[in-house]
């Protein structure tokens, strides 16, 4: 499972894609949702309205999960008798909130719009008003607009139309309608559309590929210089970095992880730091422990294996052990719960403690042709054509496609003989 400590900080640069990638999955098969919910958010940065000061996101285990945005709106008294006559009030308006699906229902979104009201309140606002449901906003104070002589722009009132005043008499003689920022109603369905285009192709870096589970793209959250992963390989729980163990930089050895890999919860990768002098009396580190003797024996006297290195389109089973400088080749299966010692030759299924292999997938031909053609290298657009081959159970059609686009089935041209 993932870890549920929620971080919220403000918003920052290198966030705006990940925002409008959850913004558009938040809202994708939301009820009563318009489609535009990502492109208003792209927009909303580029107004005057926009309050960059309540611009929060919320992390969990370094990923982005959630969003928030403010902008500013004011309620206009409309003219007619009376002293307040076309006078005006700042307020602020939320939304969209934006929650990842694999994440709501966890108080990511409590979370926000609490941390969010607290600062808005602290830099002086009067009062926000949104358009919400009416059995989740009443929990963090806001109650029907018309209590307090707000409405719509429309000049009707419903109960979707909340109000929560900031401070005590903020909204004592205000009254009438709700102005908010032109961009809200100035969204095409075409534009949202075109915008839409982008979150619904392959990216590998987009950190949650399947919004509704804990699935991660490895190679976008990766902090670790030593660590290398290939595009689309995913990780079925969040913060890979965390199970890679024993990395330590003096050792400088590096964990090289291919395309299109698909790693299961629980999995470890267990790196050269965790061996141990074992050609002297005693395997005790003292070298590294607070109050010792500081003799650290020279890299040369340690059993160091090298990098560990794994190939494309390996699948790595459940709770699995890879052990430091092992080669994992392009297409293999390591069973759940292995711990894999040694190196693993491509195409080939290893189970057990220690793991041993179970058997090849494919004949050698096929594994041959696999290798040479390396499909994982192809452009997306290109992948996207043979996913019907590449998922397919007819390895014989495959192997003939192979041997096509590799050009082994042609026939080459006879060499002249000399008379």
């Amino acid at each position: 499972m993932p870890h549920n400590k929620i971080k919220l900080r403000r918003e920052e640069g290198a966030d705006c894609r990940a925002v409008e990638k959850i913004t558009y999955e938040a809202f994708k098969t939301a009820p009563h949702a318009g489609g535009d919910e990502a492109l208003l958010v792209h927009k909303l940065r580029g107004t005057s309205a926009f309050v960059p000061e309540l611009d929060f996101v919320a992390e969990i285990a370094g990923n982005v999960v959630g969003n928030i945005m403010y902008t500013k709106s004011r309620i206009v008294k409309d003219g007619g008798a009376g002293k307040d006559s076309g006078r005006e009030w700042e307020t602020l308006t939320f939304g969209p909130v934006s929650v990842l699906p694999a994440y709501q229902g966890r108080g990511v979104g409590s979370a926000l719009i609490h941390r969010t009201l607290e600062t808005a309140r602290a830099l002086g606002f009067r009062a926000v008003l949104i358009f919400g449901h009416e059995e989740y906003y009443p929990r963090f104070g806001f109650e029907d607009a018309a209590k307090y002589g707000v409405a719509a722009a429309d000049g009707q009132n419903f109960p979707a139309f909340m109000a929560l005043p900031l401070y005590a008499g903020a909204l004592d003689g205000v009254s009438g309608r709700l102005v908010c920022d032109p961009v809200y109603f100035s969204l095409d369905k075409n534009e949202s559309e075109t915008f839409n285009l982008q979150f619904q192709t392959p990216n590998p870096d987009v950190v949650f590929p399947v919004p509704a589970f804990f699935v991660t793209y490895i190679k976008p959250t990766i902090r670790n210089k030593n660590i290398i992963v290939g595009d689309f390989t995913y990780f079925s729980d969040v913060d890979f970095e965390r199970h890679v163990t024993h990395h330590y930089g003096f050792y400088d050895d590096k964990l090289i992880i291919g395309k299109f890999c698909q790693i299961a919860a629980g999995v470890e990768f267990i790196m050269n730091g965790a061996n141990h002098q074992i050609n002297a009396a005693s395997t005790f580190p003292f070298h590294i422990l607070e109050g010792w003797k500081q003799y650290p024996p020279p890299l040369s006297q340690l059993p160091l294996k090298g990098d560990t290195v794994v190939g494309s389109d390996v699948w790595i089973g459940q709770n699995a052990v890879i052990l430091p400088g092992v080669h994992i080749g392009n297409g293999a299966i390591i069973g759940a719960n292995a711990v894999v010692g040694s190196d693993v030759a491509p195409y080939t299924i290893m189970a057990g403690n220690p793991a041993r292999p179970v058997r090849k997938r494919f004949d050698s031909e096929l594994v041959e042709l696999l290798q040479e053609y390396k499909w994982w290298d192809l452009p997306v657009d290109q992948i996207q054509k043979l996913i019907p081959l590449l998922t397919g159970s007819d390895l014989g059609k495959l192997k003939n496609a192979l041997k096509g686009k590799l050009g082994r089935d042609k026939i080459r041209p006879a060499i002249p003989v000399s008379k």
